[in-house]
């Protein structure tokens, strides 16, 4: 073990002195800004008993104007809140309210400047809020709510928009399956559709609705015949009229969870849904259950992919929808986190394991993630939001996906490098460094400041080089190292996404004369033999040690040792 330890420090000394002689220099760290970071939330009221980031059919966030906003229950009474992240990745509240007496916090759907919320008050009954942005004063004003349906159900409703305008508001109970719809933007709502009948005391059930293509859709459960039921309509049609499909059906098939997603196409959307099998019935354990994600083609046809098995324990999950990495993002409870398992969108398929973790819940005890109904892209990253319900508090995750993402209508140049600086390596290379500008101040998942897409670098007024980081080697022409030394000016400007270019940031640099690198060189080399004999020495010493026999310490002492050993005759 010690020659072992003295071999390791013996390279690291070889590995510096090659360093020294070739002017290289230590590599920047790896890149963490694609891992996703978790932050603590505000607290919740005590007077809201269940999670308030439920169900896993309901979207309560949305981004909008370069900003994440939230359907949030205040720290104290019932009422729920419209709360904006900001760049230092605390929620602010804002002056929209939406419901004063919350029974469910309710989906949110984002149209424009406008969002449509559904939510109900603590009796069950249903309302619709309409939110719009005022961009001036960076908040929303809300509209009166109006009422959907009295007090019959408390099952949490969704909310959609087809492609001639319509909304439609859908929800599932333990006997019924029922679609409202409005044909004048929510200020009234038309009778009551039934899409399924159960009978009375059956098991409670979840669905969701969605808008694809010229039609809409509605998901749900159907535990009785342990199956998932989708039915569609198209716009403009008769508000009864729709088309049933079986997505899936088979023994312990169906559960109550449900989270709906959609993944356009040139050829039409693609539907994908994650659900909850009910396989945990059979062991005793109700909460158990396998993951699965139903896809529907554009042709109709339904297929399942499994995610989890029911040794993994997954628990309400939900579904995200990610064209920045071409990626379908499936988050679940797990052991008080939530984790993140991920496939391809055009070959969907997710690999064995536990997945990794997105909100991390070390010490808390966190369940419920819900997101958005929207696509997500590079300049929304993908945020998700939990329920901690041991501290009564909500946490969240931010994790970029992907670079910078390119804003057409940006003609705003980013700020320049703060510093540059230089380190000169020889007559014939000079190391440079500076540090990140910012392309403004808004929100960045997991950032502060948004990131420019990279830096052009110039010498003596001419462009050498573009590149990503913060830091270069530029090796100087041969003609550069001259027998005097002289004098190179440096700078370095900021791009955006956009292709905007900021001020440059300049720095003049003095070269030494050329003798200096070839001294260094020689330097370099002496220490190269220096290391090389020694190394021999050594080798030659422990090869004389194993064969018995010692080095003679000098000549003379050499001729000793062969008289003693010379026979007498």
């Amino acid at each position: 073990m010690k020659r072992r330890g003295r071999r390791s420090r013996g390279l690291w000394l070889l590995a510096l002195v090659v360093a020294l002689a070739t002017g290289g220099t230590v590599p920047a760290g790896a890149d963490t800004t694609t891992q996703p970071q978790t932050f603590q939330g505000p607290g919740y009221s005590p007077e809201y008993a269940d999670p308030p980031t439920g169900s896993e059919n309901q979207s309560k966030l949305w981004f909008h104007a370069d900003a994440w906003w939230a359907l949030i229950v205040e720290p104290a009474g019932r009422s729920v809140r419209v709360f904006e992240l900001m760049p230092h990745h605390i929620w602010r509240p804002t002056s929209a309210v939406v419901n004063t007496d919350t029974g469910d916090v309710g989906d949110a759907l984002r149209d424009g400047d406008a969002v449509h919320v559904v939510t109900r008050s603590s009796d069950a009954s249903l309302f619709y809020v309409n939110l719009s942005f005022d961009a001036a004063a960076r908040d929303y004003r809300v509209a009166a709510p109006v009422l959907v349906t009295p007090r019959n159900s408390g099952s949490p409703p969704t909310i959609a928009k087809d492609a001639a305008g319509a909304l439609w508001v859908g929800y599932a109970t333990a006997t019924n399956v029922v679609v409202i719809r409005s044909l004048d933007g929510g200020l009234t709502w038309g009778r009551v559709t039934t899409l399924s009948s159960g009978g009375p005391g059956g098991a409670v059930e979840a669905g969701a609705l969605i808008a694809f293509d010229d039609r809409v859709g509605m998901l749900w459960s159907d535990q009785a015949s342990g199956s998932f039921r989708f039915a569609s309509h198209r716009a403009g049609d008769d508000p009864t009229v729709w088309t049933h499909e079986v997505a899936v059906s088979g023994p312990n098939v169906a559960d109550n969870h449900v989270s709906l997603g959609r993944i356009p196409g040139a050829s039409g959307d693609t539907l994908v849904a994650v659900v909850k099998t009910a396989d945990g019935e059979p062991i005793g354990n109700p909460a158990a259950g396998e993951i699965a994600v139903l896809v529907r083609a554009p042709g109709g046809q339904w297929s399942t992919v499994p995610v989890s098995s029911l040794d993994e324990g997954f628990n309400d999950p939900i579904v995200q929808v990610d064209v920045a990495t071409n990626a379908l993002h499936v988050l679940a409870s797990y052991n008080g986190s939530i984790v993140r398992k991920t496939s391809p969108l055009d070959a969907i398929a997710f690999p064995p394991g536990m997945g990794t973790t997105l909100v991390n819940g070390t010490g808390h005890q966190l369940s419920n993630p819900t997101g958005t109904k929207d696509v997500l892209d590079a300049r929304s990253g993908l945020v998700v939001l939990a329920s901690d319900w041991h501290s009564r508090t909500y946490r969240h995750a931010e994790m970029p996906l992907g670079p910078p993402a390119a804003d057409p209508a940006d003609q705003v140049p980013p700020t320049s490098p703060p510093t540059v600086q230089a380190q000169v390596l020889s007559s014939g290379a000079v190391a440079l460094s500076w540090a990140a500008a910012s392309d403004g101040d808004r929100w960045v998942p997991g950032g502060t400041g948004v990131p420019v897409a990279g830096y052009v670098v110039s010498r003596d007024g001419v462009e050498i080089a573009s590149v990503p980081t913060t830091g270069m080697r530029d090796q100087l022409p041969a003609a550069s190292e001259t027998a005097a030394p002289r004098v190179v000016e440096y700078s370095v400007a900021a791009v955006d996404a956009s292709g905007n270019r900021s001020a440059p940031a300049a720095l003049t640099v003095e070269i030494p004369a050329g003798g200096s690198s070839r001294t260094l060189v020689l330097v370099a080399v002496g220490l190269l033999a220096l290391a090389g004999v020694l190394a021999a020495g050594y080798l030659l010493y422990r090869w004389r040690v194993v064969r018995g026999t010692q080095l003679p310490s000098s000549p003379q002492r050499s001729r000793e040792l062969t008289r003693e050993r010379t026979p007498v005759a």
